[in-house]
């Protein structure tokens, strides 16, 4: 009998702490914690030195932004394997922080001309222009609820709530 209730008030428990679903007052990290309840659609920033990244991944550090923890990539590379199973290994990593200037100019493509046979064919930028940026230290973002089976997680349920994300000062 004791152990019959001990399995019904952890059932009870467990579906009380599930059945959470977060609201536009929970701060970020509970909202995020409920990723299997939740999509957020996450604004980006492009880091002048490195790749597209989460704008929950950066902060704010005089005049640019930087992302929260070091990035790695790959500076060698080796090949393994012969015929069909070449590829390529990488066999030294560096560490860094991402960085990226809250205003500045940048260079974007303004035509394009496609190269090569139907096999291989590729676009090569014929035009460039300079354009002036300033990136957002604050974006609204759109918090829905998940698809049932959200096995595509591009796919998204009704919009719950939209809350403002703040860009910090790092630490």
């Amino acid at each position: 009998m004791k152990t019959l209730l001990i399995a019904v008030a952890s059932l009870l428990m467990a579906s009380s702490a599930m059945a959470h679903t977060p609201t536009q007052s929970d701060s970020w990290s509970t909202i995020k914690k409920h990723f299997s309840k939740v999509v957020v659609k996450e604004p980006s920033v492009k880091l002048d030195n490195g790749p597209m990244t989460s704008a929950f991944f950066v902060c704010k550090e005089g005049n640019q932004l930087r992302t929260l923890k070091k990035l790695t990539k790959c500076v060698n590379w080796r090949r393994v394997g012969g015929g069909d199973n070449d590829r390529r290994v990488c066999t030294e990593e560096v560490s860094y922080f991402g960085y990226a200037a809250i205003e500045g100019t940048r260079e974007r493509c303004t035509n394009y001309r496609r190269v090569g046979g139907s096999d291989n064919d590729r676009r090569v930028c014929t035009n460039y222009e300079t354009y002036n940026y300033t990136l957002k230290l604050s974006h609204e973002v759109a918090v829905h609820k998940a698809p049932r089976n959200n096995r595509d997680h591009d796919r998204m349920g009704r919009k719950l709530f939209t809350k403002t994300l703040s860009i910090q000062d790092c630490e």
